[in-house]
């Protein structure tokens, strides 16, 4: 599977010597209202932030599959202080 670094509104996908890379821009949310689950070949962010009053008024959601030829075992995920959240794992051979 061939990969380019190609943009979408919300996340950027690249690939980087024998690293699969994907970021995406939170920094409308705080760290603590940002969700990342993974389960099998797919890496979700979520985010949501609520008013004073309790009300949601702000959500992100993003889904990314890793490529088959990814390691599961060697994601890796950071959130840099501008809020550019960027998850990482190793292709193997």
């Amino acid at each position: 599977m061939t990969l380019s670094g190609h943009s979408q509104p919300t996340g950027k996908i690249q690939v980087i010597g024998d690293i699969f890379q994907f970021t995406v821009d939170v920094s409308e949310f705080s760290p603590e209202d940002v969700i990342i689950t993974s389960s099998n070949d797919l890496i979700e962010v979520y985010a949501e932030k609520l008013g004073e009053d309790g009300a949601v008024t702000n959500t992100f959601s993003h889904k990314c599959k890793l490529p088959s030829c990814v390691d599961p075992v060697s994601v890796t995920m950071a959130m840099e202080g501008s809020g550019i959240l960027t998850v990482r794992a190793r292709r193997g051979f």
